[in-house]
């Protein structure tokens, strides 16, 4: 009942931004700007998103390893993309990492063990991205006054940094073990055991190198290339504080896929760089597509996975 309702909830914010934007957006101008793009830096934003996905599989490729878990490059990247054309058909990025994690159970003799670098990669990410637009806020102090969403979202990303923080702390401690113990459900006790065990300080180190490099390449560069693209050169400094801030916005799950979410993001943070409602969209609207485009290459292999019923 609850899951069907907070659906429902997700259909409704999905809808009313949806229609905000239909309302609000001068789509001839947005045609335009589709007209206008400058197709050499569009080729720089794909090899960017697949430059980003490599560095994203071997981050993947350093958890699972830490596990006693092997894979080679070439099967890291296609499953990572088969994960990704998986979401375009879901409600939610759930179906991508539940595909990852089920692959990688097929090679492990503990499911638990498989789910938690899928678990620990997702975290690691967020809580990347997370650092990254903390530190960001230095570029970001002019605008902080006049945007009301700014100064939420940066109060939010602080909450979320001090409550990693204490929960971290408690990982680390005896009775934090113990209290997991208390569990009974068995199999969400195995899985929260595998993650506590990636406190290891090396492991950590490693993944976050990776991490940083994945959101430097992947979100930073590559949504840079999407406004140069459009002809409009932002100061580098100011957009990647608040494009490592639209990757948090964007992953909170109010709406069906981020749909309407990720584009009011757009708007509400480069709108505080100048930049015009309609093209703010645009680049939103092409991220989003071009995106899906590239997790087409992972196409075949999805479909010699839909032979295998374990996997989808």
């Amino acid at each position: 009942m609850k899951k069907n309702l907070w659906f429902l909830v997700k259909v409704a914010v999905t809808l009313v931004l949806i229609a905000w934007l239909l309302e609000h957006v001068d789509w001839n101008v947005v045609l335009h700007e589709l007209q206008n793009l400058s197709w050499k830096y569009m080729f720089l934003y794909v090899v960017f998103q697949l430059i980003g996905t490599s560095l994203s599989v071997k981050k993947w490729q350093v958890i699972a390893r830490f596990k006693n878990l092997h894979f080679s490059f070439r099967e890291g990247f296609f499953t990572y993309l088969t994960g990704a054309f998986i979401n375009n058909f879901l409600p939610s990025t759930i179906g991508g990492d539940t595909y990852r994690s089920l692959w990688l159970s097929k090679r492990s003799d503990s499911r638990a063990k498989a789910f938690s670098t899928v678990v620990f990669d997702r975290f690691l990410g967020l809580w990347t991205t997370a650092l990254l637009a903390f530190l960001g806020v230095f570029f970001l102090l002019p605008y902080l006054k006049e945007s009301l969403p700014l100064q939420l979202t940066l109060g939010a990303l602080l909450v979320f940094i001090l409550a990693d923080a204490v929960l971290v702390y408690a990982y680390c401690q005896s009775w934090f073990q113990r209290l997991i113990a208390l569990i009974p459900w068995q199999k969400l006790r195995n899985l929260i055991q595998e993650i506590i065990l990636y406190t290891d300080k090396g492991i950590w180190s490693r993944g976050v190198f990776w991490s940083a490099l994945f959101i430097f390449v992947g979100i930073g560069l590559s949504n840079y290339m999407l406004f140069l693209a459009m002809g409009n050169p932002l100061p580098f400094g100011p957009f990647l504080g608040l494009v490592f801030l639209i990757a948090i916005v964007s992953s909170v799950p109010l709406s069906i896929n981020n749909i309407g979410i990720k584009e009011w993001a757009y708007v509400a943070f480069f709108g505080l760089l100048g930049i015009s409602l309609e093209t703010a969209v645009t680049a939103a609207l092409l991220s989003r597509f071009l995106q899906m485009f590239i997790s087409f290459l992972a196409l075949p292999q999805y479909i010699a996975g839909r032979r295998d019923k374990s996997l989808i």
